[in-house]
């Protein structure tokens, strides 16, 4: 993907460079042509000249001076091309800029004033789309980026972004197409194959998350998120060995990573493997993040399991503190009081 932006840069160097040599080709011809017609007027202009001589200039000065004409016209209409092209791209920076500070309505209507200028300005499309995205307008996004690939067919990340914006609206069969095509035109698009494996956990298809999970780990071996979500992939699988391997290879990119070991406890609580579940729930619990709740669940169903019922209560007290684990920690809590 980066190597396509530099070519679009290199492209657009270039077409920069094209368009600058062709107004300075039509301004040398033009200056040629004036020259012409004044060389032709002195002529005319000449004293004691006679009539049949004047006559036989007359016809080449009418046509210089249509050439001449149809030059500066060509010029005019060059010049003003360029300051257009020019004056769209000076708005699509603005609007990036508005953009990247968060202002998205504001981004919406710069970019917009690029595509006044220049309708085909498939990048401002693009940002406009992402802006939409932004603000949870997910329908007018999906407009979009079907304008921006219309008007550039390989546009690989507008149909990326597409496919985000019709997970959002869960419109999963349209997501899904969308980012196959993205796969298509940049085959080492890592986030767009991890992007499409969730899509694919939305709607069970677990095998084929798996397979787009593994392609985003060869074209990116260090891309800790796609071997932690294979790993929670395969726990939903109930293939607890290799969701086991998947983490323990998240983990070897980021040994600390809560989010790696908060799964990798799941696992091994529900392998039975109770003293490593709960190596990796306190793990987690070094860095919890939004993990904390779970990883002290997860330790308290190890200590339990170790029969450490002391240990185990005052981590279910912990998960008890989160909303998401509440339920099941005071549940395990109860069971506790009742010597279960």
């Amino acid at each position: 993907m980066m190597r396509k932006n530099i070519y679009a840069v290199i492209l657009m160097a270039i077409l920069v460079l094209v368009s600058t040599g062709l107004a300075q080709d039509l301004q040398q011809q033009y200056n040629d042509k004036a020259r012409e017609v004044k060389e032709i007027t002195a002529k005319m202009s000449k004293p004691g000249i006679k009539k049949e001589e004047y006559d036989a200039l007359l016809p080449q000065y009418n046509q210089a001076q249509k050439e001449l004409q149809e030059l500066k016209s060509k010029l005019e209409q060059d010049v003003a091309a360029m300051e257009k092209i020019n004056n769209a791209k000076k708005a699509y920076n603005e609007a990036n800029t508005l953009y990247k500070k968060g202002q998205y309505d504001a981004a919406i209507a710069k970019y917009d004033d690029a595509l006044k200028l220049d309708p085909n300005y498939s990048k401002a499309l693009y940002g406009k789309g992402l802006s939409y995205n932004k603000l949870k307008q997910f329908e007018n996004s999906v407009a979009t980026f079907q304008k921006a690939v219309d008007i550039e067919p390989s546009y690989d990340m507008a149909y990326s972004a597409m496919g985000n914006a019709y997970n959002r609206l869960r419109q999963y069969d349209k997501s899904i197409e969308a980012y196959k095509k993205a796969i298509e035109l940049d085959p080492q698009s890592e986030s767009s194959m991890y992007n499409l494996a969730l899509v694919y956990n939305k709607t069970k298809s677990f095998e084929e998350a798996i397979k787009y999970l593994r392609m985003a780990t060869q074209v990116k071996p260090n891309y800790i998120k796609a071997f932690t979500q294979m790993g929670e992939t395969f726990i939903e699988m109930g293939k607890l060995d290799d969701a086991i391997m998947a983490l323990q290879n998240a983990l070897a990119v980021k040994a600390d990573d809560a989010r790696t070991n908060f799964q990798l406890a799941t696992a091994y609580n529900k392998q039975g493997n109770y003293s490593e579940a709960l190596a990796a729930a306190k793990a987690c619990l070094v860095k919890p993040a939004n993990y904390k709740g779970g990883a002290n669940y997860e330790a308290g169903v190890a200590s339990k399991a170790l029969g450490d019922i002391a240990q185990a209560k005052q981590f279910f007290q912990a998960a008890e503190r989160d909303s998401r684990w509440r339920k099941s920690a005071q549940y395990e809590l109860e069971l506790i009081e009742k010597g279960l």
